[in-house]
């Protein structure tokens, strides 16, 4: 259902409610009635910012939150929900409907009823308890209540005399359910319904590939950063000379610079063109933590039916992030075996600006010209000295390694099934048809085509069940 029409809905069960005196009153004496009402501020809170959402153009939840505050007479803080979606707002609409009609004999039509003009006096209005409301009704709350029907959220279950692997899928989509009794969960909370279009055969594959190639871009990320930081090239002073290309002026300030010293270390990661200090291990441990979580969670076994063919988008929004620092990172050792010249620029402006002491661009341009055979000649010398076969290795792996990734998650996003629009609307028009009855006091059956085959769910949970069982016996023959 559309955000703005269970807003609309939200408002004028709340209108509805402090409208009828007897409601009002009992806010001060039903504690669970007052608690579903505080929800129900707390998710027009939800739809207000996350949703956007209004009516004649105001934010209704500072309104009524105000009227309860004036009619309980409390401090009442009112939050809103984190991760709590539409669907869950229009269960708590439902359940409010529910308890009213199951314990306070309120009819369902008083409590919809959008008829009337709702305006800030109106709820102003009906925001009073006079003590006249509170003998006429607080009295009545002693008198005995015929028994309700089962409207608690935490204590039972739906009564589907389900057993078996359906009896333990039946407990599964009751979790969190606001009916649990009479009433079954929403579908979209039950473990037959699948919002899905397709049911792809290789998603296992697809996990599979994936995870693979984040496993080794990981690894090769590390080992690599290991490799570009640890080896290390020293240029003696006696390189840094007229006879190797430099020029006079420059080899003054390389002996002035120098000092004592024999000459300076120049990293691999220098030579191939980044910047690199000491290897940062907390860095690189935090890496392969945070990779190793991510892999699992797109590897692991399916948890509930839908994720045998699903992978959420939210799962590839970390990896990507990560393909994308670990390519702008690397992104000039990999030019490197490309052929790409990554030696030159970093080593013309580190012995221009640090040593030579430039601080133009038109006098770095000058010192480049000027010495530019001895860049050259350094860069051999050092070519030479480094052996860049395992670097080169390593890159191509990790270079591949990235290709398939990318690919993985492209494939991924293209071949995930779609949300199945029309089969979420059926499921919805079918639950409100059956939670309409059900106020009438009628019986009415979801129709069952909107479920997947009970053998394909039981064929699950009982994967579910036997790999809980092997998980089980493991443990215990190694505590034994």
């Amino acid at each position: 259902m559309e955000a703005n029409k269970i807003y609309q809905d939200s408002i004028f069960l709340l209108a509805n409610l402090i409208k009828n005196e007897k409601l009002r009153v009992e806010l001060l004496n039903d504690s669970e009635l007052k608690k579903q009402v505080i929800e129900l501020v707390n998710d027009l809170l939800l739809l207000e910012i996350d949703e956007n959402c209004t009516f004649k153009d105001q934010k209704w939840g500072p309104v009524f939150g105000k009227a309860l505050v004036n009619i309980t007479k409390e401090k009442i803080k009112f939050i809103k929900p984190d991760g709590k979606k539409t669907d869950e707002v229009l269960s708590d609409i439902t359940f409010l409907q529910t308890y009213c009609f199951n314990n306070l004999q309120i009819s369902r039509d008083s409590l919809t009823d959008q008829s009337f003009e709702l305006t800030d006096e109106f709820v102003k209005e009906n925001s009073k308890i006079t003590d006249e409301l509170k003998q006429k009704y607080l009295k009545s709350t002693t008198s005995s209540k015929p028994e309700p029907e089962v409207v608690d959220k935490t204590k039972e279950k739906p009564n589907t005399q389900q057993t078996g692997f359906e009896g333990f899928a039946g407990a599964q989509s009751a979790q969190g359910n606001p009916f649990m009794g009479s009433v079954p969960p929403h579908p979209l909370q039950d473990v037959r319904f699948y919002p899905y279009n397709s049911k792809p055969k290789y998603t296992k594959w697809l996990k599979l590939s994936l995870g693979i190639a984040l496993g080794v871009c990981a690894i090769m990320f590390v080992l690599i950063s290991i490799l570009l930081t640890t080896f290390r090239f020293f240029i003696t002073k006696e390189m840094i000379s007229v006879d190797n290309g430099w020029s006079t002026d420059f080899v003054s300030k390389w002996n002035e610079y120098l000092k004592d010293r024999a000459g300076v270390y120049w990293s691999l990661g220098n030579f191939l063109g980044i910047v690199t200090g000491g290897t940062n291990y907390i860095y690189l441990i935090l890496i392969i933590a945070m990779m190793s979580w991510i892999i699992y969670t797109i590897v692991q076994p399916p948890k509930t039916y839908r994720q045998k063919f699903i992978i959420p988008g939210i799962n590839l929004v970390i990896p990507v992030m990560f393909i994308f620092m670990m390519i702008f990172n690397l992104a000039k050792p990999l030019g490197f075996i490309f052929g790409s010249d990554v030696h030159s620029e970093l080593l013309q402006r580190t012995f221009a600006v640090s040593v030579a002491g430039v601080q133009t661009q038109e006098a770095l341009d000058n010192w480049i010209s000027a010495n530019n055979a001895g860049v050259n000649n350094l860069i051999n010398i050092m070519s030479e000295g480094f052996n860049l076969l395992p670097i080169k290795i390593l890159l191509w792996f990790f270079f591949i390694s990235l290709i398939v990734a990318s690919i993985s998650i492209v494939a991924v996003l293209a071949l995930n099934p779609k949300i199945d629009r029309e089969k979420i609307a059926k499921a919805n028009n079918e639950y409100q048809t059956m939670i309409a009855e059900a106020m009438q006091g009628r019986k009415y059956e979801i129709d069952p085509s909107i479920y997947e085959p009970q053998e394909e769910i039981d064929a699950f949970l009982k994967e579910l069940k036997d790999r809980k069982d092997k998980k089980n016996k493991d443990k215990n023959h190694g505590d034994n």
